[in-house]
């Protein structure tokens, strides 16, 4: 069986908008790309159908093919063939696998081919924000899905994910935290005393967008934490990721990316620039050293 990627899920979307745009349904573009061809050489409605879930293996060759028969242009083959190969290639994070489930795997990719991500979380500091001490800690509260001995690894894995931030083809993170999360002590005062610190230097650097939504704002615009990913290739839809205590949810319809964008800008709206942001964090520090 062929090895779930997020890579494959968006060629397979790609082909599904190219093969409908060109008027075929699943049955008239398999007899197009079968013509000709020998048994061994077909595709099956079967498998083109897995294809375009991103669940079956396609080759460079079934790839023109089917390109050529919804007569895409020079441009189209070669990024799409580009992100064939892309998916066929093991990423950093397959080291992790026996420690991870395949869901943060996806969600790892996720960030690693975004152009920009969109954050929005009410309780914690987003991952991508921590500091190693502060991301221990909340790995280690998760009791019941982590096992103690995958806990380093864990660690590990997210701030390694931290570097995508510093890339050159990364377009940039905006994130949306509250006061609560600020407030909450995650380990000991020292623990949040270096996170508040690390917060003050990303909005000093201009790493990332951080924006604060303070108690006075009033009830905030949604509860839990939420990722929005987009991609550098227009033809691309944006995913949606979603934390929960089982775990995150990755959609890609566009009724929940629709929902969580409104979420998303609702909060934005409300909070503090990041420069006053900067503001609230050094007080909370001073708090914290009284």
């Amino acid at each position: 069986m062929a090895r779930k990627t997020i890579r494959a899920r968006r060629l397979g979307k790609q082909i599904r908008k190219l093969r409908e745009r060109s008027g075929f349904n699943q049955e008239q573009l398999c007899a197009a790309i079968n013509t000709g061809q020998e048994d061994r050489a077909t595709v099956s409605q079967g498998q083109l159908s897995k294809i375009e879930a991103g669940a079956a293996r396609l080759d460079t060759t079934q790839l023109e093919r089917i390109l050529a028969a919804v007569r895409a242009g020079e441009e189209i083959t070669t990024r799409l063939e580009t992100l064939r190969a892309r998916a066929e290639e093991p990423g950093w994070w397959s080291e992790y696998s026996p420690y991870i489930h395949e869901t943060l795997e996806l969600t790892v990719e996720l960030g690693e081919d975004a152009r920009t991500i969109r954050t929005y979380d009410t309780s914690v500091i987003q991952g991508l924000l921590q500091t190693e001490d502060y991301a221990r800690t909340i790995i280690e509260s998760s009791r019941a899905w982590v096992r103690p001995t995958d806990v380093d690894m864990l660690v590990e894995l997210r701030m390694r994910r931290q570097k995508r931030l510093a890339e050159h083809d990364f377009g940039g993170l905006t994130a949306v935290i509250t006061e609560a999360s600020l407030r909450h002590q995650v380990g000991s005062r020292a623990v949040m005393r270096a996170q508040l610190e690390k917060l003050c230097q990303i909005t000093e650097e201009g790493t990332a967008a951080v924006h604060v939504l303070p108690y006075e704002q009033g009830p905030w615009p949604g509860l839990g934490g939420f990722l929005i990913y987009s991609f550098p290739d227009e033809q691309d839809s944006e995913v949606v990721q979603v934390d929960g205590d089982l775990g995150a949810g990755i959609y890609e319809d566009r009724e929940p990316i629709s929902a969580l964008t409104y979420t998303f800008n609702a909060a934005l709206a409300t909070a503090l620039p990041a420069r006053e942001s900067l503001t609230l964090y050094r007080t909370v520090m001073k708090e914290l050293d009284t």
